[in-house]
């Protein structure tokens, strides 16, 4: 696995690498506005954070020692446009993926609206973001298992933006992917909600 997540950073760090020996810096801050747009190509680690399950003893498990899971990995693709100087809408197509400690796979694959603010821009900037959208949740197990559920997400980067139209962006958040079921379902007890961290390194182009 671990092998995989370095292939991953590598295919986002080298092409950065050889863009910026292309072309300088421009000095001149960039100024977003309506009609400016963002690509997004995203990959790193994810880190299962907790399990919060309310209708059982141990309600809250935390992190990947208790929760059983190993750290897994994230990969996605996203486009924004803006809606004024600050605020970009979009969204994103994800695929992540983590194992227990048994070795069987958990696997989503989240399709996000996101609203990105970024408040410091120019050659750093500083975005925010939240998502709200569906994932389509795989674990296979000793019985395979598939639901689809909601996913929300918060989190920030930092970017530094080596030429005028690409950049790269350091950045760690928090996904929620709920998985719940009514008091007369027979896994009514089994209702939980899965929280992971995403730490992203992310390669993005914008245009005016």
């Amino acid at each position: 696995m671990k092998k995989i997540l370095i292939i991953l950073l590598l295919c986002i760090w080298l092409p950065s690498i050889l863009l910026a020996q292309d072309e300088g810096t421009d000095s001149t801050p960039r100024q977003y506005g309506m009609g400016s747009q963002m690509f997004t190509f995203r990959a790193g680690p994810v880190v299962p954070a907790f399990f919060f399950r309310p209708e059982q003893a141990d309600r809250l498990v935390t992190f990947p020692e208790e929760m059983h899971m190993k750290v897994g990995g994230y990969g996605s693709i996203r486009y924004q446009g803006f809606l004024n100087s600050t605020v970009a809408l979009g969204g994103e197509l994800g695929y992540m993926f983590a194992y227990d400690i048994g070795d069987d796979l958990f696997t989503s694959v989240p399709f996000q609206a996101k609203l990105t603010y970024i408040p410091l821009q120019g050659t750093f900037e500083l975005p925010l973001s939240i998502g709200l959208g569906v994932a389509y949740n795989s674990y296979n197990s000793l019985v395979d298992t598939s639901f689809l559920s909601l996913i929300a997400t918060a989190e920030a980067g930092f970017s530094w933006y080596f030429r005028e139209d690409w950049g790269i962006t350091l950045g760690a958040g928090l996904q929620l992917i709920p998985e719940i079921y009514g008091s007369d379902h027979d896994y009514a007890d089994h209702t939980t909600y899965a929280g992971f961290m995403p730490i992203t390194l992310s390669v993005t182009y914008r245009s005016n």
